[in-house]
């Protein structure tokens, strides 16, 4: 398999935080849905959807693959993977698998993910209209038997849609939901830092530090100040954009249009960067 693609799976799972719940999963950017119970929390990035299960082990990835072909995926597959922290292999041949507006294939697969057993499925999804997905499916090797047959369930419910142009409101709620924003730009502004904190129950906090020196004929003094406001926070669509909106607590109200352009977020055409969040989920 593609050693970049599959650690970047790894690195995500492991460094992003779980921020919401899903019943029936729509990545309408990229033109597939996925019925998945409510007790499975979601990661969203732009390549990858996360679910793990709030009471177990068991959790399905999803990487989006545009322009994935069947003996691509065949290919794929049977490959099997192996870095310093997971090997993982097939266990079967390659079967078919429905898939309402397009074709998969599927294989059984085992693995070893830092030093416990798992087992799972692997299975590759094919769009009408040039959509992809690789699936992977899996569990501690002790609780596979319980979890096989809703595996399964899972990969076989995926249907493929229209994609649309861009994120919505909803995408950019998954994408923003318990991360901190980072201005970029006064990235290299070691006297002014700005973060805004998005919580997943809908508040947020907005903090701005600076540090100063003024010059007197006495001589110099230097002084910092932190202000930290909170709100509510929440993304709408409007006119074909979607706006970030911020109401505080004051009573005062702000928006901008937030979009991803060229792997960058920007919020009223300045670049933010999404970096761990400490204060909130």
């Amino acid at each position: 398999m593609n050693m970049v693609n599959w650690k970047r799976w790894l690195f995500l799972v492991f460094m992003l935080p779980v921020i919401s719940s899903a019943e029936i999963y729509t990545n309408g950017e990229q033109g597939y849905s996925i019925e998945i119970g409510d007790k499975y929390r979601v990661i969203r990035d732009y390549g990858l959807t996360y679910f793990k299960a709030a009471e177990s082990d068991n959790t399905v990835m999803v990487r989006n693959w545009p322009g994935l072909t069947e003996q691509i995926a065949k290919d794929y597959l049977l490959e099997g993977y192996q870095d310093e922290r997971i090997a993982v292999v097939a266990t079967s041949s390659v079967k078919e698998l429905e898939a309402e507006n397009g074709t998969g294939v599927w294989v059984d697969v085992v693995g070893i993910f830092d030093r416990q057993l798992v087992k799972g499925i692997a299975a590759g999804l094919i769009g009408d209209d040039g959509q992809g997905i690789v699936l992977l499916a899996a569990a501690a090797e002790k609780d596979w038997d319980g979890f096989a047959s809703e595996a399964k369930e899972i990969a076989a419910s995926v249907k493929f849609i229209e994609r649309r142009a861009g994120p919505d409101a909803r995408d950019w709620y998954y994408m923003l939901s318990g991360k901190r924003l980072f201005l970029w730009d006064d990235a290299n502004d070691a006297r002014r830092r700005e973060d805004l904190y998005l919580c997943s129950d809908g508040s947020f906090q907005h903090r701005i530090a600076k540090s100063e020196i003024s010059e007197s004929d006495t001589g110099s003094s230097f002084g910092h100040s932190t202000k930290t406001r909170n709100g509510s926070w929440k993304v709408v669509d409007k006119d074909e954009d979607s706006y970030l909106m911020l109401l505080y607590g004051e009573g005062f109200e702000e928006s901008a249009v937030i979009e991803y352009r060229d792997g960058r977020i920007l919020i009223d055409g300045r670049r933010y960067a999404i970096k761990k969040n400490n204060r909130c989920r």
